[in-house]
């Protein structure tokens, strides 16, 4: 069981909604999460041939209070929405393992999940109601090998991530119920192929290098104005990923991984196009609102390397270096953000009855990037907009509520040292 609160404080778009008090807002998530997992492996064989057979459950329920408030210095204003999610899923599955010969190993699986979810909307009871999907997802994976210590795989399958229940019983806006909205999916339907090599032909080492493709039917985003997520287009990834782990003597480890994609929403967005040609005769206001296809925070490359000293008794140390590549920030990729590299550090000593001390250094070398980026509509006394909407609007509707599209940032924290005692019995 797991139970978190969490009370958040936003201001994406500072003072185009208030121009008066400012946009802040609050959100507030209280949440108990129960869930189990069994699943029992059982050793047979077919006509002969070595089998493996593993059948599983498992099952997760949350009951959640949330809330999204206006606010001004952290004091309450007026409340957006408030709702009560109740949300149960149970997923069993199956797979077998069967080596056919001294080269080669397939795998076939089948899993089904079913989801429940209740809402209560507080202040609008028309986004109120239930809503419940079930979904299949057959996989299958073959492995050819090991060739001196090297083995070729290819796999393929479904799969499925589920959108916030709220999404999927709500009719209208919550700011302006006038406005009527479509329903997203409780649960949405992804498909992916991967093929690859992996390899220990070097002592001590242990490297794959893989290729990989995935469909969404619908891509998850978030919404700053919100601070919460819903479904968008479908989208296609691609790329390679490549993992390599390095233990020349027991005392020592290297690994490093690499991962370059290639992400893109499906089809033309021509409800953004007709956003953008609301805004005609402002470019400060249609930068970063063209139709487009890049999918936000969605980056290029990522990788992160490490080296690890020591046994599993006495004294030991750790050094990790982590890079997340620039990516896009809006759909026409008018705007990116910058990309991150950070290092941490551990060192610290384990005893022979299960305690260890040690030392962090988070953020080792004081790096001034950032921790995450996006890109927002906004308003404030600078903008070359703002005397056209305020106090007196002159300009159109339209451009007076998107704004100035600008770069809202969370800067990585400074350098932090953490001091940790554990012992486990």
């Amino acid at each position: 069981m797991v139970k978190s609160q969490l009370d958040l404080f936003n201001d994406f778009t500072y003072f185009l909604n208030n121009p008066a008090l400012g946009d802040q807002f609050h959100q507030h998530d209280d949440r108990v999460m129960v869930g189990g997992n069994a699943s029992p492996t059982l050793n047979g064989s077919l006509a002969g041939l070595p089998m493996e057979t593993t059948i599983g459950a498992q099952t997760r329920y949350d009951d959640i209070s949330l809330a999204l408030t206006d606010t001004f210095q952290r004091s309450f204003l007026s409340n957006v929405r408030s709702d009560d999610v109740s949300e149960g899923s149970i997923g069993v599955y199956a797979q077998n393992t069967v080596r056919w010969n001294d080269w080669l190993k397939t795998t076939i699986g089948l899993r089904g999940d079913y989801y429940q979810a209740h809402v209560h909307s507080i202040f609008d009871p028309n986004n109120s109601g239930d809503a419940s999907a079930a979904i299949a997802s057959p996989k299958f994976t073959m492995v050819l090998g090991p060739f001196h210590k090297t083995e070729f795989f290819v796999g393929a399958g479904y799969g499925m991530h589920s959108n916030d229940a709220r999404g999927a019983t709500i009719t209208e806006e919550p700011t302006d119920p006038s406005i009527k909205v479509s329903a997203s999916p409780l649960l949405v339907r992804t498909k992916g192929v991967e093929t690859g090599v992996r390899t220990k032909i070097l002592p001590g080492l242990d490297s794959s290098l893989s290729l990989f493709a995935l469909d969404q039917d619908s891509e998850i985003v978030f919404n700053g104005d919100a601070g919460d997520t819903s479904a968008s287009r479908p989208s296609q990834r691609y790329g390679v990923e490549w993992t390599n782990r390095y233990r020349p003597l027991s005392w020592i480890d290297f690994d490093a991984d690499l991962a370059l994609t290639h992400a893109r929403f499906v089809g033309f967005d021509s409800d953004q196009a007709a956003i953008y040609a609301s805004l005609a005769g402002f470019p400060q206001a249609q930068i970063g609102n063209a139709p487009g296809n890049y999918i936000p925070n969605a980056p290029a490359m990522v990788a992160s390397a490490g080296i690890t000293l020591g046994e599993k008794t006495g004294p030991f140390g750790t050094l990790r270096w982590r890079y997340l590549g620039a990516s896009p920030l809006t759909e026409d990729g008018a705007f990116r953000s910058p990309p991150t590299s950070i290092f941490n550090a551990r060192i610290g000593y384990r005893f022979d009855n299960g305690w260890r001390i040690q030392l962090d250094a988070l953020n080792l070398f004081n790096s001034q990037a950032n921790q995450i980026t996006y890109a927002y509509g906004s308003l404030i006394k600078t903008d070359s907009l703002y005397n056209l909407c305020l106090p007196t609007q002159t300009a159109p509707a339209a451009v007076c509520q998107n704004g100035v599209m600008d770069y809202v940032l969370h800067p990585i924290e400074p350098l932090s040292i953490r001091l940790t005692v554990a012992g486990t019995f």
